[in-house]
């Protein structure tokens, strides 16, 4: 079965693979959504194990200049490998609505 994404969705997940895990309220607000919409989208793509769940406390981000290490108070979000495999097969690349933090 094919899964019902639209372009949102697919930024959505292209922002997850280059950037690492985030937060739904963090996410909302760099995509320019209210954040009950965010959640209901964060919650479908984990249904369809496009994205999943940060275990554990600290969040390590690898995409940034250095790496650093944060201790999670929300609960972040990380594309999971079917994710990244559906965004890999797409033909066009989504257009990111935002830009590389300068670190």
């Amino acid at each position: 079965m094919e899964p019902n994404l639209d372009e949102t969705d697919l930024k959505l997940l292209k922002y997850l693979k280059t950037l690492g895990p985030d937060y739904a309220k963090l996410l909302a607000s760099r995509f320019h959504i209210d954040l009950e919409s965010m959640r209901s989208r964060l919650a479908y793509l984990e249904s369809i194990n496009f994205i999943e769940r940060v275990e554990g406390r600290i969040v390590k981000y690898y995409h940034r200049r250095m790496k650093s290490v944060k201790h999670r108070n929300h609960t972040y979000f990380m594309i999971a490998r079917e994710g990244d495999h559906y965004l890999r097969a797409q033909e066009a690349d989504p257009d990111v609505p935002w830009k590389k933090p300068k670190r």
